[in-house]
């Protein structure tokens, strides 16, 4: 047999070893993305006879960089990471909007807390919860951030009842979990709910 029939079995094999390997088609891999929503205080009974005020909760609004669904890591004054990998299961505005309306109602400071905007669904006469999120974020050294403004408006004329710069004090997570982020800015929102429940206990309308 010569050297050149030799060769072109071998030649032969080899090409085809390369074609097979070009149509390997990989294994799917599986999505790693989870989502997250916030928790919702445990409602509770208010007791009978008391009578409870009515306020309308208008839209929460977010600064612009938290309007995305990844959480957020601030990592410096300057610089934030976004999980691409771990996101928020709602609109974050929805999110705590939900949180802070079940808050109320479980604290017992509202008998009925209507969402909607300044012209649509509002119950006329009922003073108005504007909220506005500045903050909502874990922090590379453990920590995590949630700040809001708030203002409660008569309904007959839209002065300003009571308002309030919040900012959770203690809320941390291990630096790994995304999870002990959702539950740290719930127990902020339940915290900002508290501070304005004795807001609205100190105002008469």
């Amino acid at each position: 047999m010569s050297l050149s029939s030799f060769r072109a079995p071998l030649l032969l094999a080899a090409m085809l070893v390369l074609v097979a390997g070009c149509n390997v088609v990989p294994p799917p891999q599986a999505d790693p993305t989870r989502f997250y929503v916030l928790a919702s205080p445990s409602p509770a009974t208010p007791g009978a006879g008391v009578k409870l005020k009515r306020i309308n909760l208008r839209p929460v609004e977010v600064a612009s960089y938290l309007r995305s669904r990844p959480i957020v890591v601030r990592r410096g004054d300057n610089e934030v990471q976004f999980r691409d990998y771990a996101r928020w299961g709602e609109p974050l505005e929805q999110g705590v909007g939900r949180v802070l309306r079940d808050a109320l109602l479980a604290s017992g400071a509202a008998g009925s807390v209507s969402v909607a905007s300044s012209r649509v669904g509002r119950v006329v006469g009922e003073p108005d919860l504007v909220v506005n999120v500045q903050a909502c974020e874990g922090g590379a050294d453990g920590s995590v951030r949630f700040e809001a403004a708030w203002e409660l408006l008569s309904g007959a004329d839209s002065s300003v009842l009571a308002r309030g710069n919040f900012k959770a004090d203690g809320l941390k997570w291990d630096g790994r979990q995304e999870a002990a982020i959702a539950a740290a800015v719930s127990q902020g929102v339940v915290a900002l709910a508290s501070e304005i429940t004795a807001a609205l206990g100190a105002v008469r309308y």
